[in-house]
């Protein structure tokens, strides 16, 4: 399985439905044909990234991703 954000191959799963990718540090959540991406914050805490399109996985490399920094 490869990051739907930077299609890195350094993905680790962290739960059932959740992974982790060690490249960009950013989760994601995938299920019925939906991906959510989480960016991991500072204090460890997650805050969902809003996306234009969340289809699985393909859509999410060809809309902008709108990316918040902590603090």
């Amino acid at each position: 399985m490869n990051c739907p954000l930077c299609e890195a191959r350094d993905v680790g799963r962290i739960g059932r439905e959740r992974y982790y990718c060690r490249e960009c540090c950013h989760e994601w959540t995938k299920g019925d044909g939906v991906v959510k991406i989480y960016e991991v914050l500072s204090d460890g805490s997650v805050e969902r990234l809003e996306t234009k399109l969340e289809p699985f996985p393909r859509a999410l490399q060809a809309h902008p991703v709108v990316r918040r920094r902590a603090g």
